[in-house]
């Protein structure tokens, strides 16, 4: 996940953007730890494998995964995490909240996303996503479903900034348009999954055309990873309730 080994500086949101990308026993344990941090930052990992249903070395595996040495590294910065406040995805909004209780939820898990997408944030992917956009000839911004309107609000402030941009939001359109692209030209490429079929055929053909790619996205492993040039991940802190991943177009948008 990270250059050189380095450690994810904001674990509890690295766990959560690399858990599609886990096996399925390592997924087990990353659940189990999402589920409670605080009392998995406490737990043995004899205790931790146990409630996860899984071998202690499974467990190792997993914090090797995320970038750590070992289960003792993991651990100690589960702890860091934790003592800095609760996860506001364990503050899911129940069916007795009045108005105020589930806006408070809301907004937490709004300033939590932007927080630990800050935490979260590889500078020298985001210098470089900086220093591609700043040289290129010309920007495409590509968004659809429900990461269209982050890649129009990149199109309008880029185009403040006076840079020649353009925004496509149309599936059929983005393939037309990356095919035009060339080595002096920019996509930049906006999907909370990094898994949408149409955003990786775009992808794709924009790469074929010589283009560079710049990425956001919610999940730090995931087939769109592998097809850029600078790749910048947001903090997922989602609960049951937001199932349009709005917090994450919050941390999308601050980005842009």
């Amino acid at each position: 996940m990270s250059e050189g080994g380095a450690r994810p500086t904001a674990t509890l949101a690295a766990l959560r953007g690399l858990l599609p990308s886990l096996t399925e026993a390592e997924a087990a344990v990353a659940r189990a730890i999402l589920k409670d941090p605080a009392a998995s930052a406490k737990a043995p990992i004899d205790e931790l494998a146990k409630a996860a249903g899984v071998s202690t070395a499974t467990v190792v595996r997993m914090a090797r995964t995320l970038g750590f040495e070992g289960f003792r590294d993991f651990r100690m910065a589960l702890i860091a995490d934790v003592s800095r406040g609760p996860n506001p995805v364990m503050r899911d909004v129940q069916p007795g909240d009045s108005a105020m209780e589930i806006a408070r939820k809301v907004f937490t898990a709004d300033i939590d996303a932007i927080a630990s997408t800050l935490e979260l944030l590889d500078e020298r992917a985001f210098e470089l996503a900086v220093t591609l956009l700043a040289g290129a000839q010309r920007i495409e911004a590509y968004g659809i479903g429900s990461s269209a309107p982050v890649a129009v609000d990149a199109y309008y402030r880029l185009l403040r900034l006076g840079l020649r941009v353009g925004v496509v939001t149309d599936s059929h359109m983005q393939a037309v348009s990356a095919s035009l692209l060339t080595s002096e030209d920019v996509a930049l490429v906006f999907s909370h999954t990094g898994r949408t079929t149409e955003t990786l055929t775009t992808t794709r053909i924009a790469r074929e055309a010589g283009a560079k790619v710049v990425a956001v996205t919610s999940f730090l492993d995931s087939p769109l990873s592998g097809q850029v040039d600078a790749l910048l991940v947001v903090a997922t802190a989602e609960s049951a309730y937001r199932v349009e991943a709005m917090a994450s177009r919050i941390a999308h948008l601050s980005i842009v």
